[in-house]
């Protein structure tokens, strides 16, 4: 075919070319017009909006070689595909995730389940969290719990549950409740006591982001043994137990002579003595534990501690 000059004075080759070129850009035109939402303008509906109300962390230190996808194929069967915007990998195994609201983020206020094990669930915007205790005896009631609680200043802020072998309706004696904390108390202690058939026994407590604390005056930092309100039995001094009181005391009734009541007189001396010496059996008894206690907190600590 010839190229014949046109009344203008191009030819059809350069017609073709320039048809074909603005047909091209006609199809960028539509892809860009498409990847807009279908119309040639922005609209505000279109522009996912990602809040921090609608963000939560979800811990998978139990969850064996936990990874984002088993995050996300939880996180789907539970809300549903199209709720899910966002997961996001942090430090210490957790992973921030974000849903398309704040009422999606209900369903996951008591854990999420991952790859058959239970995870925590924390809000990123309030200072909650899932506290755990561990392998208690089952007849410990829920009451005792919420009271001990109480006694440490936070509060539960949903129902005590039991957890269960995977695949059946089996508990394991762990119990765990969300609990809000108050902005003066940063941590839990790492264990408490509880009255069991068998008499006192110390449990292990845990959520996520504990410390070391101090049982007494629930202070960061330091154990009960060096609180600065805690005091000697015997002599009333600071910083040590009965047992290791050098304190000067009384040869007959064996008290630290602050306590020391010979000088009121002979008469119920007898049984006196006896329920003196039955007691400091008793408070001795409970030192021990309390030592051993604190022993295994500062080792606990210091392990996680060189974990990290």
């Amino acid at each position: 075919m010839s190229n014949l000059l046109t009344m203008d004075g191009s030819t059809n080759v350069d017609k073709d070319m320039a048809k074909d070129k603005e047909q091209g850009q006609g199809i960028e035109k539509e892809q860009r017009r498409v990847s807009r939402g279908g119309s040639g303008r922005r609209e505000e509906k279109n522009i996912q909006e990602y809040a921090k109300e609608a963000t939560m962390i979800v811990n998978v230190a139990e969850v064996d070689g936990g990874k984002a996808e088993d995050v996300i194929v939880a996180l789907i069967a539970k809300v549903g595909v199209t709720k899910v915007l966002a997961v996001r990998p942090r430090l210490n195994k957790e992973f921030e995730i974000t849903l398309e609201n704040e009422s999606c983020c209900e369903s996951l206020k008591d854990g999420l389940i991952i790859k058959g094990t239970q995870c925590e669930v924390r809000s990123l915007s309030t200072r909650e969290c899932v506290v755990s205790f561990m392998h208690l005896p089952c007849y410990i009631t829920d009451e005792e719990i919420k009271s001990k609680l109480n006694t440490w200043g936070v509060s539960a802020t949903s129902e005590i549950r039991r957890r269960l072998y995977p695949g059946m309706s089996i508990t394991d004696g762990t119990r765990y409740v969300r609990v809000k904390f108050p902005r003066d108390v940063t941590s839990l202690p790492y264990s408490t006591r509880f009255e069991t058939a068998e008499g006192a026994q110390y449990f292990r407590v845990i959520h996520d982001r504990q410390v070391k604390i101090c049982r007494l005056c629930m202070g960061p930092g330091h154990v009960m043994k060096d609180c600065p309100e805690f005091r000697c039995r015997d002599c009333g001094e600071l910083g040590h137990f009965a047992r290791e009181c050098d304190a000067v005391r009384c040869p007959d009734c064996k008290k630290g002579l602050v306590k020391c009541e010979c000088w009121m007189g002979a008469e119920g001396d007898e049984e006196n003595n006896m329920e003196t010496e039955e007691t400091q059996s008793e408070e001795e008894e409970e030192e021990e534990q309390m030592e051993a206690r604190e022993q295994d907190e500062g080792e606990q600590a210091g392990g996680t501690v060189g974990n990290e």
